[in-house]
């Protein structure tokens, strides 16, 4: 069970609108919670253990060594429920201080000075989900030379010191969801959408080619339209998916790479396709649950947030004298309506 002081429940509460009943709830993964008040409280938590909310800084765990988990600002429940849930749990078991830092979404340059400021705040580590760019190979590069171990998760940066990946293939994820959309429309002609957050993801390139890759090979009746990049975000989501599906009246399929899949959700509802357009997206999450369960999502490709941030702070806490730079691959899970979980 995860247990903060009265004092930081009343302020997640307050900042969150919801009684410390539910953010007790909330923190402990209990039931009877709806999506967004779960995502909100998430997001108010994150909020505070980064500084941003005026109040002292929520510190997970005490210990002597202190880890800097560098996440992005409003990414979704994918990052503020089950990564920043997961850490709880993790670094309570082993011990281990954790601050996490939301940084704005695909900015490298601020990305970058987090990195700088947490080497010089004395950190025992350094987890990011990293942003392809000069600045943050750098800043990456600078922590490893000062004796900092950094590791990348999710999404790695290509040519750095790094001392360590640790996430899923993203391009055999990739392929993964092109055989899942192509076998789902069983042989129907059509387009097929792509929606992504940035190009500054590396995971999200290895995604995309993954799937435009298996869709040429096996399923040449698809027509693969060019990239949508919404930023992560639900509102841009919607704005851009409902430009696709005004502009081509015979789209069957999308492919969210990231993040925001309720403003694609919208989009289709509002026309009443849902259950006409395939829809395969990523992260097992309590806001995607429900779309899984009423036909909107057919498919998630889910990997385990839990098992990622153990292995993360196990690595970061062993000392940079025990990192070898290596790739660590998560396994992913493929879920359907039938096999949801909890």
């Amino acid at each position: 069970m995860v247990k903060f002081g009265r004092a930081k429940i009343t302020d997640v509460a307050r900042e969150a609108g919801v009684s410390t009943a539910t953010v007790d709830r909330v923190l402990n993964r209990r039931a009877g919670v709806r999506a967004e008040t779960s995502e909100r409280v998430w997001s108010v938590v994150a909020r505070i253990n980064s500084g941003k909310s005026g109040n002292t800084p929520l510190q997970l765990v005490h210990s002597s060594k202190t880890l800097d988990f560098l996440v992005p600002a409003g990414a979704g429940p994918s990052v503020e429920e089950n990564l920043l849930g997961a850490a709880v749990d993790a670094g309570r078991a082993k011990n281990a201080s954790i601050k996490f830092h939301e940084i704005d979404r695909f900015d490298p340059e601020r990305l970058a000075n987090h990195i700088k400021m947490a080497v010089d705040n004395g950190s025992d580590g350094i987890a990011l989900q990293a942003l392809e760019h000069p600045s943050v190979k750098w800043a990456v590069d600078r922590a490893v030379k000062a004796g900092v171990p950094v590791l990348t998760i999710q999404s790695d940066l290509s040519g750095s010191r790094r001392m360590g990946f640790v996430g899923i293939d993203n391009r055999a994820a990739g392929r993964s969801a092109g055989y899942l959309i192509g076998r789902f429309l069983g042989g129907r002609k059509g387009k097929v959408a792509i929606v992504a957050g940035s190009h500054l993801y590396s995971s999200h390139d290895d995604r995309e080619i993954g799937f435009r890759r298996v869709c040429r090979e096996d399923f040449p009746e698809l027509e693969i339209l060019d990239l949508v990049l919404g930023n992560d975000d639900s509102q841009d989501n919607y704005t851009k998916v409902s430009e696709l599906l005004d502009q081509h009246n015979d789209i069957i399929g999308i492919y969210n790479i990231g993040s925001g899949n309720r403003g694609i959700v919208k989009a289709l509802h509002e026309r009443g396709i849902e259950k006409q357009v395939v829809f395969i997206s990523h992260h097992l999450t309590s806001t995607s649950r429900p779309y899984l369960l009423n036909g909107s999502i057919d498919a998630i490709i889910h990997q385990d947030m839990r098992k990622l941030v153990d292995l993360v702070i196990s690595k970061l806490i062993s000392g940079p004298e025990d990192i070898v730079s290596e790739v660590t691959i998560m396994p992913f899970e493929i879920v359907i309506r039938e096999n949801v979980f909890d």
